[in-house]
Parts: structure tokens; C-alpha cells; sequence
């Protein structure tokens, strides 16, 4: 069996797409939304283009971006158009397109599980912002707050029903630029209802949380075949990789609150 080297690797990553056929979502109680995020500055300059995003220092967080958008393009994965029964689907394909990237390097993957009962979401969100290592006050705030938006995707929506919701949170960490990573946190947080009424009776969650090293020697030593993905700034990954809030939804909580019930 012949060796398949590192180019080999990356091309066949960036111009062969896997084969995703478009899936019904199943019967289940089970939904899906997603977040993408950025801790740090962005410090790209704007006017970038071809390999320039790739080899200079400053641009490192176009790069990134750009490669994540085509992570999720390699996997269907694309919260702004699908519904949240479909992207539960389609959120396995993702997790392992992420893994599959060839620019970054897998730290850490730490699983933790917990149940509570209570109607007070912010529990929690305290549970998977405590996980963030080393973070300033206000990414901890910008955190919770995008944490409760993707909850309000799925916690304004009437059931009777049990389900299982699964929290998506992408994040590019740019806050220590000598070390870049990403952050992949997802929730699986399964809502038990009392019979016959729309109240939580028991909520179990299960948080995973993965860390994956950014490679910037790796991204500037294949800056010419990277210039073929499609450029995407942090904002526009950021919009492309979030769920859109249901209108008018409300939650039992403040997100920037510093006690909990």
C-alpha cells in the first residue's frame, strides 16, 4: 500500500467533495442549531486576496475562516438554510469534517455529563462557559450570550414532547495569537416533559468539548492551493455558521447574569 504524503492529503481535502446525499430528517424528537464565534481580534486586513491570506501573519483569521466555511461545505452543513430537524442530521458529518482537517491539530477532547432540574437555563450555560479555559470577563459575557441565542432557536418553541436538543458552538481563538486554536462545544441536553403539560420535568445534558491547534506554518506552506476555497471573512463565517433565533423568543433568564437559582 503506497503512502499518501501531505500534498496528496490537502488537495484531495480541498477539490474532492465528499459524497453527502441530502438525508430526510427522521421521525425523532431531535434538533440541532449552531454558532459560530471568535474570541480575540481580527486583525485581517480586509483587502487581502490569493495567497496573501494565507501566508501573511495578520490574516491568519480570514484563513481560518475560510477553511471552516469549507468544512461545513464538505459536510452540507449550513445552519442558515437548513432546519434545525436537518441539521441534527447533518451535525455528525460536520464534527467529522472537522476532524478531518488538515490544518489543524487535535489538543484536547474532553466529555462531561450532568442532570438537573430546573427551568433556569442559565445552570447550564454556566456548566459549558466553565469549561472555556483562561478567557477574559468579557469573551465569558460575549459566551453566554451567544449560548442563550442559540437556545432561543429551540427553548421558545411549544412541546408536550421530550426532545433532544443539541447545541453547536464553533469558535475561532485568536485571544493568545501564539497560539491559535479552535474550539468545537456541543450540548446534547435532553428535555424530559411531565406528562401532558409543556413544563421540564428533568434536564440531562452531556457537553463535549474538543480542541483542535491551528497549523499557520501548514496553512502558509499550501497558501497556493488554498487561494481555490472560497474567501470568507470571520463575519461572514460567523453569519454563514449560525442558527437564526426564532422571532419574539424569550427566556427565563438573563444571559450576562453573575448567580444562578
Amino acid at each position: 500500500m503506497e503512502n499518501t504524503s501531505i500534498t496528496q492529503l490537502v488537495e484531495s481535502w480541498i477539490n474532492v467533495t465528499p459524497d453527502v446525499r441530502f438525508r430526510e430528517a427522521p421521525e425523532g424528537k431531535k434538533q440541532a442549531v449552531a454558532r459560530g464565534n471568535m474570541l480575540g481580534s481580527d486583525t485581517s486586513d480586509p483587502d487581502s486576496e490569493g495567497s496573501a491570506i494565507y501566508t501573511e501573519s495578520q490574516n491568519l483569521p480570514t484563513a481560518v475562516a475560510s477553511i471552516l466555511s469549507h468544512v461545513q461545505d464538505r459536510a452540507d452543513f449550513h445552519p442558515t438554510s437548513l432546519s434545525t430537524e436537518q441539521l441534527a442530521v447533518y451535525f455528525q458529518d460536520y464534527i467529522k469534517e472537522v476532524d478531518k482537517t488538515p490544518f489543524f491539530a487535535l489538543f484536547k477532547n474532553e466529555k462531561t455529563k450532568s442532570k438537573y432540574e430546573s427551568k433556569n437555563y442559565n445552570v447550564l450555560i454556566d456548566q459549558i462557559v466553565s469549561l472555556y479555559e483562561g478567557i477574559s470577563k468579557s469573551d465569558e459575557n460575549a459566551m453566554k450570550e451567544s449560548i442563550s441565542n442559540m437556545a432561543k432557536s429551540v427553548f421558545s418553541k411549544e412541546t408536550k414532547e421530550d426532545w433532544k436538543n443539541i447545541f453547536s458552538q464553533s469558535t475561532i481563538d485568536m485571544s493568545n495569537p501564539l497560539q491559535p486554536r479552535i474550539f468545537i462545544y456541543y450540548t446534547t441536553l435532553h428535555m424530559k416533559y411531565v406528562k401532558g403539560k409543556s413544563e421540564v420535568n428533568l434536564q440531562e445534558f452531556e457537553v463535549n468539548r474538543t480542541e483542535y491547534v491551528i497549523l499557520p506554518d501548514l496553512i502558509r506552506a499550501y497558501a497556493n492551493k488554498l487561494t481555490a476555497l472560497d474567501k470568507k471573512s470571520v463575519d461572514d463565517w460567523m453569519g454563514d455558521a449560525t442558527s437564526p433565533e426564532r422571532k419574539g423568543a424569550k427566556l427565563c433568564f438573563d444571559p450576562l447574569a453573575t448567580s444562578y437559582a
